[in-house]
C-alpha cells in the first residue's frame, strides 16, 4: 500500500445518532498538503457539538475537539477501518473498489468503502477537492438505501456495469425525506439512493450546472455486504466560487485548521 502521494485528498467522517435518521459531520481528514507538512491533517468540525449532544462518546484517538490533529502517520481511528495489505485477501478486497492493488491509498480505500464497521455509526466520505480549471466537481459514494429495495432492484445491480450511468429522480413523496434523490437505471429500475449527507451538496448543484450526472464505478456481487454493493461518482460543473458543504456544521471549529477554499 503506497502512503506517500503529492494528490490532494479529504474526507469527512460522519455520524449516525441513535434516532437513525441523520448522518451528523464530526471530523474532517487531509492527506497530501505538501512536502514540508505532515502527511495528515485531522479537525474536528462544528456538528460534533450536536453529535456530542446526541450521544457520541469520546473519540480516543482525538480527546480535544478543539485541536488539530497532525502526523505523518494514519490516525488509528482511521487506520483500524483499512485492511492491510498483508492480508491474503487484501488485492481481492481493493479490486472490488475498482482500485489498483498496487497504488492505492489508505484515503482511497477509506473513501470508497465509508470506513464502516458493524461496531459503530460512522460513515466516511469523500470531500470534493477542486481542480485547478475548477472543472469538474466529482465525488465517490456508497448507494444509500438498498436494504429497502426490492429483490429485482438487486438483481439490477448485480448486472450493473461500470461507466454505467445511473439517473438522478427526486423521490418527493419519500416517507423518509421529502429531498431524497433515487438512482435509476436506464431500464427504469430503481437501484438506490443518494446519501443523505451529499443531499444539499447535488440539490445545490443541480439548480446551478445544467445537470448533475451519476455513473456506475463498481457494482459488487451479493456476497458484498449490502452497504458495499454499490460504488457511484457523482459529477457535476464546478460553480465559480463554490465551495463544498459550506454549511456551518463543515466548517473546523479550530482556527488552525487548514482552510480548503484557500488550498
Amino acid at each position: 500500500m503506497i502512503t506517500e502521494h503529492k494528490q490532494l485528498q479529504a474526507l469527512i467522517v460522519t455520524w449516525r445518532g441513535p434516532s437513525g435518521r441523520a448522518y451528523l459531520p464530526l471530523g474532517r481528514l487531509i492527506s497530501g498538503l505538501g512536502p514540508d507538512q505532515p502527511e495528515y491533517e485531522f479537525a474536528f468540525l462544528s456538528g460534533v457539538k450536536a453529535a456530542l449532544e446526541e450521544g457520541l462518546g469520546q473519540l480516543f484517538a482525538f480527546p480535544d475537539i478543539n485541536r488539530v490533529y497532525r502526523s505523518n502517520e494514519l490516525f488509528s481511528f482511521f487506520q483500524n477501518r483499512v485492511m492491510q495489505p498483508n492480508r491474503p485477501d487484501y488485492s481481492q478486497f481493493v479490486q472490488s473498489l475498482a482500485l489498483d492493488p498496487d497504488h492505492a491509498t489508505p484515503m482511497d480505500i477509506l473513501i470508497r468503502t465509508g470506513g464502516g464497521r458493524v461496531t459503530d455509526r460512522f460513515e466516511i466520505f469523500e470531500y470534493p477537492v477542486r481542480s485547478e480549471n475548477w472543472q469538474p466537481y466529482k465525488t465517490h459514494f456508497l448507494a444509500h438505501g438498498l436494504r429497502h429495495l426490492a429483490n429485482s432492484s438487486l438483481d439490477r445491480i448485480s448486472a450493473l456495469q461500470p461507466g454505467e450511468r445511473l439517473y438522478v429522480m427526486h423521490d418527493c413523496q419519500n416517507d423518509y425525506d421529502g429531498r431524497a434523490l433515487a438512482l435509476r437505471s436506464k431500464d427504469r429500475v430503481i437501484v438506490g439512493y443518494l446519501p443523505g449527507f451529499l443531499l444539499g451538496e447535488a440539490l445545490q448543484l443541480w439548480g446551478q450546472c445544467s445537470s448533475i450526472e451519476c455513473y456506475v464505478v463498481k457494482a459488487n456481487p451479493q456476497s458484498i455486504p449490502l452497504q458495499q454493493r454499490l460504488l457511484c461518482r457523482l459529477e457535476a460543473c464546478w460553480p465559480e466560487g463554490h465551495v463544498p458543504f459550506a454549511e456551518e456544521a463543515y466548517r473546523p471549529i479550530s482556527p488552525d485548521a487548514t482552510d480548503l477554499a484557500s488550498v
